[in-house]
């Protein structure tokens, strides 16, 4: 969660987490020095499709653990059974410890000003938010198309449910926000 309205702030990545440090030794770590995004999802606190935050690390970890490419969804991959999606989710030792999910089909993707909103059925809960929804592609590399961002129910008048879909916010903003940080954030 960046805190897009805390004027001070410190946020903290660890890569490999578990049981409170990382498993690529205790100097694995980084602060957070920037963060770039769109707040109207964290504004409204409903999911959608710019729930999407690029952070900026002091130390570029990637460079010697390495990281996800990135791609936009497209619906021709809709239930196909190839994503994954990571986090922290508070179920699981108190978000301690990460877990992960493969093999989610995607429901659909609904289009707006080329955000993608990815509706699947995978197990997102409360601590996977911001955590990667990826897959392997031909080449052998990990490319993230969305960010997992939450969930919604739809229900009838009587109460029956209709829609009940996780989400993960993608599309081309996602793809050229990070190859713009990218950019400007050598």
């Amino acid at each position: 969660m960046v805190p897009w309205d805390g004027t001070t702030w410190g946020m903290q990545f660890i890569p490999a987490y578990y049981d409170g440090s990382s498993l690529n030794g205790p100097g694995a770590s980084s602060w957070v020095s920037d963060a770039r995004g769109w707040e109207t999802s964290y504004r409204s606190r409903y999911p959608g499709a710019d729930d999407i935050a690029v952070l900026r690390l002091f130390d570029p970890l990637g460079e010697a653990l390495g990281y996800f490419g990135a791609k936009t969804y497209s619906q021709g991959w809709n239930n196909l059974p190839d994503f994954y999606l990571m986090g922290y989710p508070s179920m699981i030792a108190n978000a301690e410890r990460p877990s992960y999910e493969r093999r989610i089909p995607v429901l659909r993707d609904d289009e707006n000003n080329s955000f993608a909103q990815i509706d699947h059925h995978g197990d997102s809960t409360p601590g996977d938010s911001g955590g990667p929804f990826w897959a392997f592609w031909a080449d052998g590399f990990s490319y993230a198309v969305g960010t997992v961002s939450g969930g919604y129910t739809v229900s009838d008048s009587k109460g029956n449910v209709l829609d009940d879909n996780n989400v993960a916010a993608g599309g081309s903003p996602m793809v050229n926000l990070i190859n713009q940080v990218r950019t400007d954030w050598p």
